[in-house]
């Protein structure tokens, strides 16, 4: 009879604990953890003891943990039985032992309707665990993510600070099989964290790196002042791998080398095919661009990331091993004494991107919102700060603006990458840094934040605020529901009709409102020069918008493709 969901969830889950390192697992009676605990039984690599006292059990895996020096797991069934793990995990935080709490629980439609043995679990240990996850209840898409999760906890578990980790696994009736069966083995790639402060840690990747010339770096955003930007664009000459540099990664503007044409790249499917690479270096957070992120979830090289706190980003789960610690000292640990000659990729890539270059240049020069943002980057004084705001700003910025010869010092909150408090930010970075500093934002991310205009005001500080004004949400033209509802307008294009110069007189800021490009670069120009706060209010067309970015997209496209 074949396996049934449970079973394959189950088995998943086991065995990304035996690939992390666990070998120990202690078992309270129960019902709901009926799928789990048959899957950890049916795995000889484990140890499974048996305790019907969850509070003993789990200060017994605690002494296991102690006693192995491995993070050893403690289950049970759903309700108050999970409850009875929390001194056990206080001592584990208190005392920095690893410890893998996993609680069974009710799936969500039995929440909140007085079905027996459920209670809320989430957020069940509070402040006493590292690091929890609440899982969803099985489905056969979660599987990666799955052994993404146990790998991280585990991860969390392990690593300073060490301490409990607490996992809850919701199931469904059936919980067993009907034979009885455990289900398959499954044995699972997890991922690995590798704590990299020196090179004997890097030595497995430096010979991979070693044996392959089609490599690629890939840089999202990051903020640090460091030397990565040098660093980072040193590792990609040695090696002969391009780097791939988002606009908010601090390792483009001033990097001529680097790669900043990778939407119009990969914007070509020819193009992105014959750019497959085998191993891909990631640092930094997120891509913003849909079309790189994409092309790197389908491309199929070995990938590794590097992480600057721990934090990994890998929503698709193709990152073979995340590194953690001092990045700056792993890139130049990587870097080879002897470098290498430009690899193939290197040469294409760049070639490919000079094309485009030309075609920015040969296009029509419009006042649309691509030249925009490729104007104001390119305005920038050497050392001044460029903040970028959610949304269509650093989209077209990271598309359209080349890396050049001039070192700026990009800032975006691309955190959770919202749209609110983006002036009040960008006031900060420029009043804590003292550096002449541009925003280019939104309208509607620029009335969010009135209060922000106003500490922009009293803080003195030097900031020149580029608002690109389309009258409402410009991001939503380009999604289909933009034609495909009556609605479109009112709640999501959402025009204000507001009057800018209103707001340059609420927060006492000079106005500016230049009708070429030319006239914008002057602005932005001499806003910096005179100091203080300036508003720079740039007009545009959603609509035309729209069609501006599809005409220009396409050239570039043709670019790529042409043969010199």
């Amino acid at each position: 009879m074949a396996d049934t969901l449970n079973q394959r969830w189950a088995a998943t889950l086991v065995g990304a604990l035996v690939a992390t390192g666990v070998k120990h697992v202690v078992i309270a009676p129960g019902s709901r953890s009926t799928p789990l605990a048959l899957a950890f039984a049916d795995r000889p690599e484990l140890r499974c003891w048996s305790c019907l006292d969850e509070r003993s059990a789990a200060f017994f895996a605690l002494g296991l943990s102690k006693g192995t020096q491995t993070p050893a797991a403690v289950l049970c069934t759903s309700g108050t039985a999970g409850a009875h793990f929390l001194p056990a995990l206080i001592e584990a935080r208190e005392g920095a032992t690893p410890l893998i709490a996993i609680t069974a629980d009710r799936p969500s439609e039995l929440h909140g309707f007085g079905a027996p043995q459920t209670i809320e679990q989430r957020g069940l240990f509070g402040a006493w665990v590292r690091d929890e996850a609440s899982l969803s209840e099985p489905f056969d898409a979660g599987l990666e993510h799955l052994v993404a999760v146990v790998a991280r906890l585990v991860h969390r578990a392990s690593t300073p600070s060490r301490g409990g980790v607490h996992l809850n696994v919701p199931f469904r009736e059936p919980l067993a099989h009907p034979d009885g069966l455990a289900g398959p083995v499954i044995d699972p790639r997890a991922p690995a964290f590798v704590a990299a402060p020196g090179v004997p840690a890097l030595a497995p990747l430096q010979r991979l790196l070693a044996s392959t010339s089609r490599g690629v770096i890939v840089v999202g955003p990051r903020e640090r002042d460091d030397g990565f930007g040098e660093a980072v664009n040193a590792l990609g000459r040695a090696l002969g791998f391009p780097v791939l540099a988002e606009a908010a990664s601090n390792a483009r503007f001033g990097f001529e080398d680097a790669v900043w044409a990778t939407d119009a790249l990969t914007r070509s499917k020819a193009f992105s095919d014959s750019l497959r690479p085998e191993v891909v270096l990631r640092f930094g957070g997120g891509l913003t661009l849909k079309q790189p992120q994409q092309w790197l979830d389908a491309c199929g090289a070995r990938v590794f990331a590097f992480c600057d706190d721990g934090q990994p980003f890998d929503p698709q789960h193709r990152v073979e091993a995340f590194f953690t610690g001092d990045v700056v000292a792993m890139v130049k640990a990587l870097t080879p004494q002897a470098p290498r000659p430009p690899g193939e990729l290197w040469s294409a890539v760049q070639a490919a991107q000079q094309r485009v270059g030309r075609a920015l240049e040969r296009a029509p020069q419009h006042l649309d919102e691509p030249r925009i943002a490729r104007s104001v980057a390119s305005a920038l004084p050497p050392g001044a700060n460029l903040v970028l705001s959610s949304s269509m700003p650093i989209r077209d910025v990271d598309a359209y603006a080349p890396a050049g010869s001039r070192r700026v010092r990009v800032f975006a909150n691309r955190g959770v990458n919202g749209i609110d408090g983006v002036v009040s930010t960008a006031a900060g970075v420029a009043a804590g840094s003292g550096k002449p500093t541009v925003l280019l934002i939104g309208d509607l991310a620029a009335l969010h934040d009135l209060p922000g205009w106003l500490i922009a005001h009293s803080s003195r500080a030097p900031l020149a605020v580029v608002v690109v004004n389309n009258d409402g949400g410009g991001i939503f033209s380009f999604l289909p529901v933009a034609e495909r509802t009556p609605h479109f307008e009112e709640f999501f294009g959402t025009p204000t009709g507001v009057d800018f110069s209103h707001v340059a007189a609420l927060a006492r800021a000079r106005l500016h409102r230049p009708s070429s490009l030319d006239s914008l670069q002057s602005a932005v120009a001499s806003s910096l020069a005179q100091g203080g706060l300036h508003l720079v209010e740039v007009r545009t067309d959603r609509r035309a918008n729209v069609e501006a970015h599809r005409q220009l997209n396409a050239a570039l496209v043709a670019a790529v493709e042409a043969s010199s």
